[in-house]
């Protein structure tokens, strides 16, 4: 990817999270299909990284797989393999329907070994 999709992505990401629930979560679907938030799996997590109603953000690294739980019990398990450079999204973007991730953003942490080349 080069730096002008980067920004691109970045810009278009933020008017998604900006966006009301309703038109947002419909292009959240398309970004999800994509594969541009990582990927839900059932491999066993590398991490447990549990959330509560009072938790503003987490921290995960690139192709990481963690389990998320928040304060009612509730979990899934996401693969954090996107290829975006800067990924930091709000968790509902990711979770199953009826999950309660409050108002939690991920931030995925991008080693330089896993970054893109600028092309």
């Amino acid at each position: 990817m080069n730096v002008k999709r980067n920004l691109l992505i970045a810009i278009l990401l933020s008017g998604l999270s900006a966006a009301g629930a309703a038109s947002g979560a419909h292009a959240n679907s398309w970004w999800l299909e994509h594969g541009f938030f990582g990927s839900p799996t059932r491999d066993r997590p590398d991490v447990t990284i549990k959330i509560g109603s009072t938790t503003g953000s987490i921290y995960v690294d690139h192709f990481a797989t963690a389990m998320i739980e928040n304060d009612k019990g509730e979990s899934f398990v996401w693969r954090f393999d996107s290829e975006l450079r800067e990924s930091s999204f709000p968790l509902k973007t990711i979770a199953p329907h009826g999950f309660d991730a409050g108002k939690t953003w991920v931030i995925i942490r991008h080693p330089a070994g896993h970054l893109p080349s600028e092309g």
